[in-house]
């Protein structure tokens, strides 16, 4: 069962790069075609602009899950630094339901905003909205499955350059 989830959570992380790194390539083509069109041939491609949010949009929330995979997400420990060493893991613990209920509510409301884009059309492509709203709603997702994965493996074992930054055991 554990190799089965691990090979589960192993997809998800190719899906993840994969899709933040095709995002990357085609906001980035997309840009240098828009540029050259508009300023080389005095010819805009009206479609370039919305290609290009669309996937910025999607790289961005991307993003957010890649950085709870990889434990890159900033964080403050001036308090936690000032704090005695025996209370760290209590604030540490409380540090992690408050970071759980934000991101349930998050993926809450992501779920009621990506269903107004249903009635919304976008101007040059006209597609539905919902294609890109739902963005927050599957990146909300997959960075608390990151996030759990992550608890888990604190968890279970091995150390974690989050708890010894903040002098936790």
């Amino acid at each position: 069962m554990r190799r089965f989830f691990g090979t589960v959570l192993r997809g998800f992380d190719v899906a993840n790069e994969a899709a933040s790194v095709f995002l990357l390539l085609t906001a980035v083509v997309v840009v240098f075609l828009a540029a050259i069109s508009r300023y080389v041939f005095k010819n805009p491609v009206p479609w370039t602009e919305e290609v290009a949010r669309f996937a910025f949009i999607w790289l961005a929330f991307a993003g957010v899950s890649l950085a709870e995979r990889m434990k890159v997400h900033f964080r403050v420990t001036y308090f936690i630094n000032k704090i005695p060493a025996n209370q760290k893991r209590a604030v540490w613990l409380f540090d992690e339901v408050l970071i759980f209920a934000a991101l349930v509510f998050l993926l809450l409301e992501g779920l009621k905003f990506g269903e107004l884009g249903v009635k919304g059309i976008s101007a040059v492509l006209e597609i539905r909205l919902d294609y890109i709203y739902f963005a927050l709603p599957i990146a909300i997702g997959l960075t608390l499955i990151n996030r759990m994965r992550n608890l888990v493996e604190k968890l279970v074992g091995g150390k974690d350059d989050y708890f010894e930054s903040m002098g936790v055991d």
